[in-house]
């Protein structure tokens, strides 16, 4: 059993991989709310993570006023196809916030640009100076974000060796497919926590679900890591 003190971590390590635990994700109330979203799990993930030691990577939508995937302007797609969302996620605003007891005491997220520092916030993450870093995306997968790629890399070299990376947020269909997709491609050990997402349709979520557990990556529930 693991210890009281960090680190708490299993062999190979484990990290929680949150996705998009927004409001207006999340919350009945939200621009594009993902009906079932499984809130209090969501909450029980993040306390379980502080409590063992187990680092949080996770993503969040983050879009300005006049994002091109929103109906409400004429901001051009830059591959063709405009998907008129209604106006979500937009940084600032009350629904871009991760849902309440999912942000854990020490954080840090890091800006959708090309390049920036990430030395200090992997060795933190690493050693548990703080719990958790999430990657402002603008489109479905967190590795949208310039920085993941190398973020993901490093901090499996700090952890000491190749982590599995446990998968649950919203939707099952979008943005976790993107998430958990990405991280297989890339040789990482990825599980799936099944009753810890949502998603938009049933067949998608079918789909979905088919093609992660195609590309290796393993369902499994919350209870095989929280009992």
């Amino acid at each position: 059993m693991a210890s009281s003190k960090w680190p708490r971590q299993s062999s190979p390590p484990r990290v929680f991989v949150d996705v998009d635990v927004q409001r207006d994700f999340c919350e009945e109330t939200g621009a594009l709310y993902v009906k079932g979203s499984p809130n209090a799990l969501f909450r029980r993930l993040t306390e379980h993570a502080v409590a063992h030691g187990i680092p949080i990577v996770g993503s969040v939508d983050s879009h300005a006023w006049d994002a091109w995937e929103f109906a409400s302007n004429d901001t051009p797609a830059p591959e063709g196809g405009k998907p008129g969302f209604p106006d979500h996620c937009v940084k600032g605003t009350p629904g871009w916030l991760k849902v309440e007891g999912t942000l854990p005491p020490r954080f840090r997220f890091l800006p959708n640009v090309e390049r920036a520092p990430i030395d200090a916030a992997v060795r933190e993450l690493a050693t548990g100076k703080s719990h958790a870093v999430y990657f402002e995306k603008e489109v479905y997968s967190l590795f949208a974000n310039p920085l993941a790629e190398a973020f993901l890399r490093e901090l499996a070299a700090a952890l000491g060796g190749a982590p599995e990376l446990v998968v649950y947020g919203v939707a099952t269909d979008y943005c976790v497919r993107a998430a958990a997709l990405g991280l297989a491609q890339r040789g990482y050990s990825t599980a799936l926590l099944t009753d810890a997402v949502a998603g938009i349709t049933e067949a998608g979520v079918a789909a979905a679900l088919a093609e992660m557990q195609a590309a290796g990556v393993t369902l499994t529930t919350s209870s095989a890591l929280l009992f």
